[in-house]
């Protein structure tokens, strides 16, 4: 019977630095930009200024990137996995 083997992704350009930073920083601002860029979008609407739309909507996918990429970031190198072992794969797990 062959061992069943599990090919992790491991990019490395990705500095322990980067991580160490990104880890660091709390999800509120980006909250805080996202909410910033509904509220300025909807202003935009209201006063029928579509550049105010535009930034608004900017802010927006800004944010939601960065909520994308600073996860990432801050997910990479953990070691801890909390979902549980399969029993298949127990001698994979850690």
């Amino acid at each position: 019977m062959r061992r069943a083997t599990i090919s992790v992704w491991d990019p490395r350009p990705v500095l322990p630095v980067d991580l160490l930073v990104a880890s660091t920083i709390s999800a509120a601002p980006v909250l805080g930009l996202m909410a910033f860029g509904v509220v300025v979008a909807i202003f935009g609407h209201i006063g029928r200024n579509y550049r105010v739309v535009g930034v608004g909507l900017g802010a927006l996918f800004l944010a939601t990137a960065l909520m994308v990429v600073l996860g990432f970031a801050s997910y990479q190198g953990d070691s801890r996995d909390p979902r549980d072992c399969d029993p298949e794969l127990k001698g994979l797990c850690r």
